[in-house]
């Protein structure tokens, strides 16, 4: 099977950022260590996207 790229999988990271699903956790803490420094950061950035509280108030549900 072949590998993703460092881009897409960086990309990657991020959409599973965006569901903020606590679940995804587990398969973004690996790259916390990956070899390529921007999937490092786009994991730090989506692991505490996922562990920030979320915001009071009315949330708009599509």
């Amino acid at each position: 099977m072949p590998q993703m790229t460092p881009q897409l999988l960086a990309h990657a990271v991020c959409i599973l950022g965006a569901t903020q699903d606590p679940q995804a956790r587990p398969l973004i803490e690996p790259l916390l260590r990956h070899h390529d420094p921007d999937v490092r950061e786009e994991a730090r950035r989506t692991a505490a996207e996922i562990t920030a509280p979320k915001p009071e108030g009315r949330v708009h549900k599509s």
